[in-house]
């Protein structure tokens, strides 16, 4: 029985982290927020900005496999394929609760409570949050005649 050993490492960002990011950007397979390819220039210019409250880099023994970021309304970002390790959603969970507190819910804006944005193509993170029990808040959708940039 092989134990896999996880890692996360929290994005300064220095150069190395944003060449990651960027290799995993262009190899996510589930996007929610854009459906173009991002510049290097754009992507390091937003990884520069740090837009979240935390945001980390994920390792599944020494290898780079993904990230996650929590925001400042709440939500945490996985992004991780489904090749990857089946127990990975439960660690960064877990890293999160451990470590981070949701901040004050303000009427209209966030929920007191954490959440976790999932496109619904991607099956592996639905499964991994349903074997987790975690309950659905809502569904989100697009108006028919806008498109994500």
């Amino acid at each position: 029985m092989t134990h896999s050993s996880f890692s996360f490492e929290k994005i300064i960002p220095d150069t190395s982290q944003i060449e990651r990011l960027y290799e995993l950007l262009n190899q996510r397979k589930h996007r929610i927020s854009h459906s173009q390819t991002v510049s290097f220039e754009d992507h390091a210019l937003f990884v520069q900005n740090h837009p979240y409250r935390a945001w980390y880099l994920v390792g599944v023994n020494d290898v780079v496999v993904g990230s996650f970021y929590i925001s400042n309304e709440n939500t945490i970002g996985i992004n991780i394929d489904a090749c990857n390790e089946g127990k990975l959603v439960s660690k960064i969970l877990s890293y999160v609760e451990e470590r981070y507190v949701p901040l004050e819910a303000i009427l209209s804006v966030r929920s007191g409570v954490f959440s976790i944005n999932v496109a619904p193509q991607n099956e592996f993170l639905l499964q991994a949050l349903n074997r987790l029990k975690a309950p659905v808040a809502q569904i989100t959708y697009y108006l028919p005649n806008h498109q994500m940039q």
